[in-house]
This record gives C-alpha cells, sequence and structure tokens, in this order.
C-alpha cells in the first residue's frame, strides 16, 4: 500500500466517524453518483427558453389586474423584474404583454403556457430521479401535465408573487426591522411555493415531513442568493454598455443565475434524500463499502 493509499485510507476513516462530514460527504457522493450537475443543466435550458413565455403571461395578466390602477401594475412588474439581476431592467423594457382580448387572448395564455411546461417536466423528472421513483410509479398522461402546469402556476406564480410582496415590505419602511421583516416574509412565501412544488413533482406516497428539509433549505438558499447575488452580477457587468455585448453578456448572466439556483434546489433535494433514507456514511476510498452504499447499488 502506497502513501497516498494510506492518507485516503486515513481520511475515509475520519470522516465516516464524525456525522458531520460524514453526512456533507454523503450528499456530495450521492450528487455525483445521480449525475445531478446535468439535471441542473437540463433545468437551466428549459427554464430559460420558459423564461420569457412566463414573464409574457405574467405581464399580460398583471396589466389586467392594474388595467383601472395603472400605477400598481407598473409597480408589480417592476417588483416582479427585480428578481433577475442586471437582466430585469432590459426584462421590464422587452417584455409589453399580449394585447389581444376576449378568446384571443385565453388562447394565447393556454398556447404561452404549454410551450413552458417542459421546465415543470424537466423539473419533476429531476425531483423522482434523485429520490430514485421508479418508472411505473410516476404520473403518467395526462396526470403529469395537469401537475407540470400546477408547478407553473402555483410555482411560478408563487416566486413572482413572493419577489412583489417582499419589495412591497421592504418598501413599507427603513431600518433593520424593515428589511428582516423583509427577508423573513421571502423565506416563509418561498417555502410554501417549495411545499407545493415538490408535493407535485413527488408520488402522493412522500409525506411532506420528508422534503420540509428541502423546502426550507431551498426557501434560505434563493433568498440568500437575491439578497447577495444581484451586487454580485452587477459587478461582474460593470462596463457593460449597448450591443451586442450587452445582449451576450445579459443571456450569460441570466443563465448562471437560473443554473446557481437550480444547483442550490437539487442540492437541497439531495439532503433530504439522504436524510430520509439514512444514506451516510459513504466509502471514500471504493472499498470497505459500509450499509448506505450497499443500498445504493443499481
Amino acid at each position: 500500500m502506497n502513501v497516498v493509499e494510506k492518507a485516503i485510507q486515513a481520511i475515509d476513516r475520519w470522516q465516516r466517524r464524525h456525522k458531520g462530514s460524514a453526512f456533507a460527504y454523503a450528499v456530495l457522493k450521492k450528487y455525483d453518483d445521480d449525475q445531478t450537475g446535468y439535471l441542473a443543466a437540463l433545468v437551466t435550458y428549459y427554464g430559460f427558453i420558459a423564461l420569457f413565455p412566463l414573464l409574457l403571461v405574467t405581464t399580460t395578466v398583471l396589466g389586467m389586474i392594474g388595467f383601472h390602477h395603472q400605477e400598481l401594475g407598473r409597480q408589480l412588474v417592476n417588483d416582479v423584474s427585480k428578481y433577475f439581476p442586471v437582466a430585469g431592467q432590459s426584462l421590464d423594457n422587452s417584455i409589453r404583454g399580449l394585447k389581444q382580448t376576449g378568446p384571443a387572448l385565453i388562447i394565447g395564455l393556454l398556447i404561452t403556457f404549454y410551450g413552458a411546461r417542459g421546465v415543470a417536466d424537466v423539473f419533476r423528472h429531476a425531483v423522482c430521479h434523485i429520490w430514485h421513483v421508479p418508472k411505473q410509479d410516476r404520473s403518467g398522461f395526462p396526470r403529469n401535465l395537469i401537475r407540470s402546469f400546477g408547478i407553473i402556476v402555483g410555482g411560478g406564480g408563487g416566486f413572482l408573487l413572493t419577489s412583489a410582496l417582499a419589495g412591497w415590505a421592504g418598501a413599507v419602511g427603513t431600518g433593520i426591522l424593515f428589511r428582516g421583516l423583509s427577508v423573513l416574509l421571502n423565506i416563509a412565501m418561498l417555502y410554501l411555493v417549495f411545499m407545493l412544488v415538490f408535493t407535485l413533482s413527488l408520488p402522493r406516497r412522500f409525506k411532506r415531513a420528508q422534503y420540509r428539509t428541502g423546502a426550507l433549505i431551498s426557501a434560505v438558499g434563493l433568498t440568500a442568493l437575491q439578497l447577495g447575488g444581484a451586487a454580485l452580477f452587477a459587478h461582474t457587468a460593470k462596463g457593460i454598455t449597448t450591443g451586442y455585448s450587452a445582449i451576450f453578456a445579459t443571456t450569460l448572466i441570466m443563465l448562471a443565475w437560473i443554473y446557481l439556483q437550480a444547483r442550490l434546489v437539487l442540492y437541497a433535494v439531495q439532503i433530504d434524500t439522504v436524510k430520509d433514507g439514512d444514506l451516510y456514511p459513504r466509502s471514500l476510498s471504493g472499498k470497505h463499502l459500509t450499509e448506505a452504499d450497499n443500498k445504493l447499488k443499481p
């Protein structure tokens, strides 16, 4: 046995003895075993494609809500656009909503929703894959379509409503107290949104207690990203003016923003699965497999 192997085995023994390190390594290993990074990239791709149709629908609906209250409508759209760092103003200027009325508007909204359902389908697939749900236990047509629409309406609408409510709460007053209340409201709303999204993504045999931790981690994590991410991306995009460079940079920033959030949420799902199934400790060296390693054998 060479020096490298001895060092790996020593580290392996240490991480198995400590619950915190064993749990953290088990999450990282399962994240890699499940190819979760690839799933996060898929969610990012479909999320980016669905973003503009969903914002189009949102702007249309908010415009209808604020038809008799123009200032309210403008404020709603402005609060929603702030969710996207750097790109928010561009989205606000570009997305003007559907102008049709009556049946034409309803048909246009339905087609837009149908085109945006891909992100919900991919997210449901990612969650079921991480939880190792057998294909025969997953919902089929037309239930899967209904669940995807539920995620789009409940999840997407919840995210936008959370952003708007947090903006209003922050505008009520100034100071640490009002800022803290705004953050707590944001976390509470996002927690409810993720509980709904996970419920619609998993079969009914799963209990809410199994994914509450992941919903809370996702809510806190996204709130932290909203607080620090905007400043980070704004600093990265400093110096960008107009033209193709601005369009290219905005696109990359939005992709990075969505990907970062997708990874965070899927890590939270992995934490739930490891915690629920006692899938730790795991072998670092691939030798002397643990009970958790044997559980996860294909």
